[in-house]
């Protein structure tokens, strides 16, 4: 891939594009619209997908993911956040994880899927920094779209790019994206279903944990890679 970065920045923008264009001119057909939305953009990257003969790709034809435990401690910090509880209705809450599910496997497939494929090339630093970057400037675009205020865009894309940082990394060692759809899923369910706002010494502390790990995951993958290269001496 002679552009990488540029391939990446294009299929963000073009999976955005299509977000857009469906939200607005999709009929009203009540809780299942925003499920066909994020499903309509996933065409982008299948497109690329397509184009490229990435069917067989172990990211995308691997379920089970490659060092499973790796993805136990970011689930706890999820988890946590479920001990205050959800509220909702039964079925409120079944149609709010209908479209989580959408909303995970969308942003999975395009952002660790595609974009990350796109720049797998480069450093695990640079990839992964990169990812969360992008993905956290994607909700830039959506703020603005749909009429969010600043304050919750910069909430917004601080907690993006960290949470897309944090993937990506997990991405270089489970190499399969399925799993982190699901991560992805569970915790914006539990966001989106939360009695209340987290007190900000909890989301400073969350933030923290996951940059943390995130960035112990990439060292290892640095290190892992470092390993398997030539010696110099």
């Amino acid at each position: 891939m002679r552009f990488p970065l540029l391939s990446a920045v294009s299929v963000s923008i073009g999976w955005h594009l299509v977000l857009f264009v469906v939200a607005f001119t999709l009929p009203s057909i009540g809780f299942a619209g925003p499920v066909v939305v994020n499903l309509a953009a996933c065409t982008v990257p299948l497109a690329v997908v397509a184009r490229l003969r990435w069917w067989r790709a172990p990211w995308l034809a691997t379920v089970l993911p490659r060092r499973p435990w790796l993805l136990v401690p970011p689930f706890l910090v999820v988890g946590l956040e479920a001990t205050r509880g959800v509220t909702g209705s039964a079925e409120v809450l079944a149609a709010s994880a209908l479209l989580m599910v959408s909303v995970g496997i969308s942003e999975e497939l395009y952002a660790r899927g595609v974009m990350q494929e796109f720049l797998r090339a480069l450093s695990p630093w640079r990839t992964a920094l990169w990812i969360g970057l992008l993905f956290g400037l994607g909700h830039v675009l959506s703020g603005v779209v749909f009429g969010r205020s600043p304050e919750y865009i910069a909430f917004q894309v601080l907690h993006a790019s960290v949470f897309g940082f944090l993937l990506a990394a997990l991405r270089l060692h489970t190499v399969s994206i399925w799993p982190l759809a699901l991560l992805h899923a569970v915790s914006n369910w539990i966001n989106s279903n939360s009695p209340g706002e987290l007190p900000v010494w909890w989301e400073a502390l969350r933030l923290l944990a996951l940059t943390g790990y995130g960035v112990a995951l990439v060292r290892a993958c640095t290190q892992e890679r470092m390993a398997l290269s030539p010696s110099l001496t």
